[in-house]
């Protein structure tokens, strides 16, 4: 199974059980001058490949660079945030389409394992997130933050969305030389699905900011 296969509009994948890429993009008016469509399935084949490398080997907020061995379109894959959905591990991950003179294109996936182990397109709960869920994170991290109490828990509830919150410091550290917390997130929704993952957090120059694994 391929993580990436070319029976699907890309800009359609949001609801597709995979990562799908158009084996003829001309068929689809709005994706016949994108740098997706100039791909060759042996291009496809190797970015499957390649992919799936990454989400299995590389840290979060790290651009790897990958480039098509027969249209020469380059793309920077980037893994920016690793969490575990009903169980899964999930990867939500940037791709960047570039080549000279064509404007780029930038496409975000969620990405999770199956029962199988494959890497798999989700309709995760992570995109749809409200904007008031996310506040409440970054407020309580910042809480957690101020309060340095490892091993307590913090929790809320927001009436808004029905999600429950759970924030937990589990280690003070250092880190390249900066004083860092790593945390752990548990988001619960009304049917008992999960959305969780653990974060190191370290405070430079710019404030506190999330590192890569």
């Amino acid at each position: 199974m391929y993580l990436f296969h070319r029976s699907l509009p890309i800009l359609l994948l949001g609801c597709s059980s995979l990562i799908g890429l158009p084996v003829h993009a001309s068929n689809f008016g709005f994706m016949k001058n994108s740098l997706v469509s100039e791909l060759s399935s042996a291009d496809f084949q190797q970015l499957n490949q390649r992919a799936v490398t990454i989400l299995e080997q590389t840290p979060d907020k790290k651009v790897t660079r990958w480039q098509a061995p027969d249209s020469g379109v380059t793309v920077k894959i980037l893994p920016k945030l690793r969490y575990r959905e009903a169980g899964n591990e999930c990867r939500r991950t940037l791709f960047n389409f570039s080549k000279p003179q064509r404007s780029a294109e930038t496409y975000g996936f969620n990405i999770c394992k199956n029962a199988e182990g494959k890497w798999q397109v989700t309709q995760s709960r992570l995109q749809n997130l409200h904007y008031s869920d996310i506040k409440l994170i970054e407020d309580h991290v910042q809480q957690a933050l101020g309060e340095k109490n490892i091993g307590v828990p913090i929790t809320w509830f927001n009436p808004k969305t029905n999600i429950n919150g759970t924030l937990v410091l589990i280690e003070s550290l250092q880190h390249n030389r900066l004083p860092c917390y790593k945390i752990a997130l548990s988001l619960f929704d009304t049917g008992g699905v999960s959305l969780e993952g653990q974060y190191l957090l370290c405070h430079t120059e710019k404030g506190w900011q999330r590192l890569g694994d």
